[in-house]
């Protein structure tokens, strides 16, 4: 019971930072970079000369994107690796007891179920 309990914290808590952080912004500008990158590459109007110098700032675009946003993912998921501190057994059971299917299936409905209540819950 009490581990049904934590995972709803932990479920909460993910949620709220995942929705709270620029994930899709972030996305999106590296996605974006990325388009740009492959149109240069195909382009036979552009120079290689002109595609040396545009590539790397185009790579640079998305690796540091790239990181920034596993960075995000991190910040996001720091509560739920943080709940293993009061965790009955630790940081070891609680990192086994998120490994269980039945933990993962449950996490990812009360994360599904908490983002559609928070999304129809009166704004005021």
């Amino acid at each position: 019971m009490i581990l049904w309990f934590f995972l709803l914290v932990a479920a909460v808590l993910a949620s709220e930072a995942m929705v709270r952080l620029p994930l899709v912004a972030q996305i999106r500008r590296v996605a974006a970079a990325a388009r740009k990158s492959a149109k240069v590459v195909r382009s036979a109007e552009i120079s290689d000369h002109w595609k040396e110098r545009i590539l790397p700032a185009y790579s640079w675009a998305i690796g540091k994107g790239s990181v920034v946003f596993f960075a995000m993912l991190c910040l996001a998921l720091a509560p739920v690796a943080l709940l293993g501190l009061i965790f009955p057994g630790g940081m070891a059971a609680w990192g086994a007891a998120l490994l269980q299917p039945a933990a993962i299936a449950g996490l990812f409905v009360m994360s599904a179920a908490y983002l559609w209540l928070r999304q129809r819950a009166p704004r005021g």
